[in-house]
């Protein structure tokens, strides 16, 4: 049984490490698209320097490596790694609906079938949810191993302008920040950029197989995240 658990546990941990959702979009008229490859390097640079974000994923098709259906939740790595929030899973057969989770010193907390909060083991021994906003594993890679990327569009975002990009992200960014997907070669990838400032990413989705989508939205980065240890 805890075997089971720890293997479902692992795959919704897995949505965190891509961690964040689907939101709509509104189409803008592209005129004078920035350099992908710029853009794409801008946004990598200020996605490495971020501590703390706010995380808002779904899924669409079937995945069996990620029992996914959405998540939303708030991770930071300072003064240590941290995360906090819900996620809608299918656990062994059956859909659980806004599944509270924990991650705090180092241990995993989660609530399955409506019992209360319980620590469940070391987060590492599932999932490091470290490695999201780890400079070499996770967001800013995933940013800097795109290729064939092409500046298609302006889009709003989550009511922020953005410049949409679309191209491939190398087999080993995936896995890199989600093992559990092990693909073999690059995927689709597209990344929605802030168009201004110091250009953010707001929204990335991955396309680990046809008609398989990882889409999360990203905001609040920086903004400082309190995550309350459970008693239990």
């Amino acid at each position: 049984m805890q075997t089971r658990l720890t293997a479902i546990l692992a795959a919704f941990l897995t949505a965190v490490a891509l961690l964040a959702g689907c939101s709509k979009s509104e189409e803008s008229t592209a005129t004078d698209l920035p350099d992908a490859a710029t853009l794409l390097q801008q946004s990598a640079e200020t996605t490495r320097g971020e501590s703390s974000v706010h995380l808002l994923l779904r899924t669409t098709g079937e995945l069996e490596e990620l029992p996914i259906h959405s998540l939303e939740g708030d991770l930071t790595n300072t003064p240590a790694v941290a995360a906090e929030g819900k996620t809608t899973v299918t656990v062994m057969g059956q859909k659980v609906e806004d599944m509270p989770f924990v991650v705090a010193d180092g241990d995993l907390y989660a609530a399955l079938f409506g019992d209360a909060i319980s620590l469940i083991g070391p987060a590492a021994d599932i999932y490091d949810v470290g490695a999201i906003l780890d400079p070499e594993r996770g967001l800013a890679n995933v940013l800097s191993n795109f290729s064939d990327a092409k500046s298609v569009d302006r889009e709003k975002v989550n009511d922020v302008e953005t410049v949409k990009i679309t191209g491939k992200v190398s087999a080993d960014a995936v896995n890199r920040i989600a093992p559990q997907l092990a693909v073999q070669d690059a995927v689709g990838g597209t990344a929605w950029i802030a168009d201004g400032g110091d250009h953010e990413l707001v929204q990335v989705q991955l396309e680990p197989r046809d008609g398989v989508t990882v889409t999360m939205t990203l905001s609040d980065w920086g903004k400082p995240v309190t995550v309350t240890k459970p008693a239990a």
